[in-house]
């Protein structure tokens, strides 16, 4: 076999790319030294975790463990989507605040049993994830809980590795390390694997406004709330060895998200609590007066992907206020802005030519061709618009004659229609949205992110006005001079 084939999953954790951030907007400016992050997220699971999880696996397997013994995992989800990646049954204990893709994710690997546990539950209460873990297992016989947070499990070599890979990628000359805190491991073992080999390197800690893990800890833990996950506590964990941490620093959600979106940008899809760990790392950096030849290490733990419902939606994070000014004003340039209130109607789009649904499907390819059409819409009984063809799909049927050239429109158009697909039928329904001439110029733009085609009606949807493309929209920025695309 040859040497470029690896044979299992867990052959491939490790190894991660170190990179400079300098490229990325509002990182290394002002800044003397070098900001370095250590991609983790581009680990198989795309997290730092999928490192525990296989040292974890490697000690079940010492202990006699069956592979087929069920797990229960507490954690905000990266662990649980390592160990379910590598061929683990579990059960998932999951923090409130843990995004809806994460959970997709787990559903995809198999993960049918997820419980959510309440945020900023306090060791010893019911509500905490140990509590219900325990309960869990003490009812499910050849069960095994793991929870990286009691420190049941010797984590000591997966970090050594890390470490090494540290030392190694900058030739021993790193003057700091920066990563977020949750449940601590990470923190101790970096720490002393580091500080034996370069006792002056500095760990910074870095975790949510609110947390209270460090040193600037308050009181009334259970009125702590943050949005960044993979970072913080309402408490500081049992595994955080004290005099792991040179320097504590907390960071706001708006930092960490707005940091984030920014190293998204600039092509390091990491997720907030790397962008919290990067602002730290940059605060660092300037409180510091660091030397040019001075090198800042940056753990970045999880993926932007894990993310799309909020820190990759641009009205999420409009809604939770999670974007700094620059962005917000960059943001309503884009989507707002660069039309100036302008509406459809200012398109200028042809009249619609359409089809009726019960003429031939050889007339509607043929009117296509003859017009340079991509699709053309169909009208129902009172001319009223009730879905369309398009002629890629229309001469596909034909060549492979699903479809014959007598056969009329309707047995093969999309429908506008919530209905569900009819099984066994070409007929495919789509959800309509209404879009007549007054619809604004944004409201359109908005509409292409998800499709590619917008069939213009009167408000009753009666008639077929005309159709636009995103094509259209980048014909009239140019004319006005402000193309932005």
């Amino acid at each position: 076999m040859s040497k470029l084939c690896i044979t299992t999953i867990s052959d491939t954790v490790g190894r991660t790319p170190l990179v400079s951030l300098s490229g990325v907007d509002g990182v290394s400016h002002g800044v003397a030294g070098e900001i370095l992050g250590k991609l983790e997220y581009m680990n198989p699971g795309s997290s730092i975790k999928d490192r525990v999880a296989k040292h974890i696996i490697a000690q079940l397997s010492a202990k006699g463990i069956s592979k087929s013994a069920p797990l229960v995992v507490a954690g905000p989800g990266n662990l649980a989507i390592s160990l379910a990646m590598l061929g683990r049954s579990l059960t998932c204990l999951l923090p409130e605040r843990t995004t809806t893709d994460r959970v997709r994710l787990l559903k995809s690997l198999g993960v049918t049993d997820i419980v959510r546990t309440l945020d900023g539950a306090l060791p010893g209460s019911p509500e905490h994830a140990c509590e219900i873990g325990r309960r869990i297992v003490k009812h499910r016989a050849g069960s095994v809980y793991i929870d990286e947070e009691l420190g049941d499990w010797d984590l000591s070599a997966c970090y050594d590795e890390l470490a090494a890979e540290l030392i190694e990628q900058t030739d021993g000359a790193l003057d700091a390390l920066v990563l977020g805190v949750d449940t601590g491991n990470a923190a101790t073992h970096l720490s002393r694997a580091l500080k034996a080999k370069l006792p002056t390197i500095q760990i910074i800690g870095v975790e949510p406004t609110n947390s209270a893990i460090g040193e600037q800890s308050v009181d009334n833990p259970l009125a702590r709330r943050w949005l960044c996950e993979d970072i913080g506590r309402a408490y500081a964990p049992r595994a955080l060895l004290p005099g792991s941490i040179d320097m504590w620093i907390q960071v706001s959600d708006r930092v960490a998200y707005s940091m984030a979106r920014r190293l998204v940008q600039g092509g390091v899809l990491a997720g907030p609590s790397s962008g919290a760990s990067v602002a730290a790392a940059r605060m660092y950096a300037v409180s510091a007066c660091l030397q040019p030849s001075s090198r800042v290490a940056v753990i970045l733990g999880d993926t932007a992907r894990n993310y799309t419902d909020t820190l990759l939606s641009d009205d999420w994070m409009l809604a939770h206020d999670l974007l700094d000014a620059r962005m917000v004003a960059d943001l309503q340039r884009t989507q707002i802005e660069q039309y100036r209130a302008a509406s459809i109607e200012d398109l200028q789009l042809p009249a619609a030519v359409t089809v009726s649904e019960n003429d031939s499907m050889h007339y509607a390819v043929a009117l296509m061709a003859e017009h340079d059409f991509s699709q053309v819409p169909v009208t129902g009984p009172s001319r009223r618009l009730i879905g369309y063809l398009t002629l890629s799909a229309a001469q596909t049927l034909l060549d492979n004659h699903v479809a014959l050239p007598t056969d009329p429109v309707r047995k093969f158009m999309l429908r506008f229609n919530p209905a569900p697909r009819n099984v066994g039928s070409a007929n495919i329904r789509k959800e309509y949205w209404l879009i007549t001439p007054e619809t604004p110029l944004s409201e359109l733009s908005r509409f292409f992110e998800s499709h590619s085609v917008a069939f213009v009606t009167d408000a009753s949807r009666k008639f077929c006005l005309g159709i636009a493309t995103k094509q259209d929209l980048i014909s009239f920025l140019a004319r006005r001079h402000t193309f932005r695309f």
